[in-house]
């Protein structure tokens, strides 16, 4: 007795470039999860009205887009009630992101917008390694970094690296995490404004437990930002700009080169001095006069 074999159809399906369009605006507005999802949806309904699909598409994509921008701007304006309302409309806008990238969550960290951030991470917000790292999620840094290493040492579309935003909004336990992770700790931000280390970034924050980590792992403590703002100041400037005096005096006491002037040619003293800053100027002339 012969055995049948058994055949596999495969049904192609061109669509037309009108149609695809309307598939990738589906796509980007997350009214879909992939190109297939989108097109089987057109062809459920008939790929022969791909003109009143893409017009369908846009308006779609149009109302998403809507939704995301007041999403942020509610973000930014750190209107909770706005946020909550947004969310009820649509929880998918807890993710919601800007064209540069700029995400809900991140500008509420930014921003200082505490009870959204919150709200948006009990939403489920997705997290990247940039955003895990300002928030302090060292599990999902853990999950980021096992699957992609390298990213310990990147930057974010806005020129920040994991460990620079957890230094800056002083998160110790995702900090150590990626310093024990590869994370170097005399990477610079590209940001343009700053161009700073986790060092720099950790005395703007006035995170004294942070520095004394970061100056263990190796940070230079004499290195310079290289940005528009702050350009050419150490960790001593950064100290003396923001009135940091304990943190100061640890810098001291580590070793900080007392001499090393900014791009405007102000040693540390001089620039207290300039400030009025009286105390932190006893400071500096007292160690330079050991």
């Amino acid at each position: 007795m012969s055995k049948k074999s058994t055949r596999s159809v495969v049904i192609s399906v061109r669509l037309d470039e009108t149609t695809l369009t309307a598939v990738d605006l589906l796509v980007n507005a997350g009214l879909a999860q992939s190109r297939s999802e989108a097109a089987s949806q057109f062809i459920a309904i008939g790929v022969q009205l791909s003109e009143e699909l893409i017009i369908k598409a846009k308006e779609l994509e149009q109302s998403v887009q809507r939704l995301k921008n007041e999403m942020l701007e509610a973000v930014k304006s750190q209107n909770l009630d706005q946020v909550k309302y947004l969310l009820e409309i649509d929880e998918k806008l807890k993710d919601a992101k800007s064209e540069e990238g700029q995400t809900a969550v991140l500008m509420s960290a930014y921003d200082r917008a505490h009870e959204i951030r919150e709200l948006l991470l009990q939403k489920g917000a997705e997290l990247n390694v940039y955003e895990a790292a300002a928030v302090g999620h060292t599990a999902r840094i853990a999950e980021i970094v096992g699957e992609t290493p390298t990213l310990v040492n990147s930057h974010s579309f806005d020129g920040y690296t994991p460990l620079g935003l957890a230094a800056h909004f002083g998160q110790e336990e995702a900090a150590a995490y990626l310093l024990s992770h590869g994370a170097d700790p005399n990477l610079k931000g590209t940001d343009g404004k700053l161009n700073n280390t986790p060092l720099h970034a950790s005395i703007a924050g006035n995170h004294m437990n942070l520095v004394h980590m970061l100056l263990e792992k190796g940070a230079d403590i004499d290195s310079r930002c290289e940005g528009e703002l702050r350009k050419g100041f150490t960790p001593l400037h950064v100290a003396v700009h923001f009135d940091r005096l304990e943190i100061a005096k640890l810098i001291i006491a580590q070793g900080a080169n007392l001499s090393i002037p900014n791009s405007e040619s102000l040693t540390p003293l001089a620039y207290a001095s300039s400030k009025g800053s009286a105390e932190m100027a006893e400071l500096i002339q007292t160690a330079l006069n050991q």
